[in-house]
């Protein structure tokens, strides 16, 4: 099986970028090869995912990649260092890289990840995304459908 994860804050506007993916990509039944799913901020229930029946999981999240706002990056968990400070990891906070290293590191199977970072305009308390992010919407849903199928 195949994954589509979106990560995200509904309330904290353009880090909602990887909810309203998975949103669209649903309301379009365009996953019919994969399923999407809503991670919200419980990173910790991808270890639910994390098991021989899965082949592929793509995370999509907004994050710092010191890029303009709307640009995608491509890259795969064993490529970055985290620099987000977490007293723990926890279901209410956390770091993808640092819960996928923790499943790495409790031998859960580990399948091809690859993180579509969506670098945000403005990530401020409120609902909705930003202009930029908003026209892209539709682009990000078409890489990320075509990637997930390839």
């Amino acid at each position: 099986m195949r994954y589509v994860m979106g990560v995200g804050n509904y309330s904290m506007f353009d880090d909602s970028i990887g909810l309203k993916i998975v949103e669209a990509i649903e309301e379009k039944n365009l996953d019919k090869k994969f399923k999407a799913v809503d991670l919200s901020g419980n990173l910790l229930n991808i270890f639910s995912y994390l098991n021989k029946d899965t082949e592929r999981i793509i995370i999509v999240d907004s994050g710092e990649f010191d890029l303009s706002p709307g640009d995608v990056c491509w890259f795969t968990p064993d490529l970055v260092v985290s620099t987000k400070e977490l007293p723990n990891i926890s279901s209410h906070e956390g770091d993808i890289v640092k819960v996928l290293k923790l499943a790495e590191q409790t031998d859960y199977h580990i399948p091809e990840i690859t993180i579509m970072g969506i670098q945000p305009e403005s990530i401020k308390l409120g609902f909705g995304l930003s202009k930029t992010l908003e026209e892209k919407l539709p682009d990000y849903v078409e890489e990320v459908v075509s990637r997930i199928l390839t």
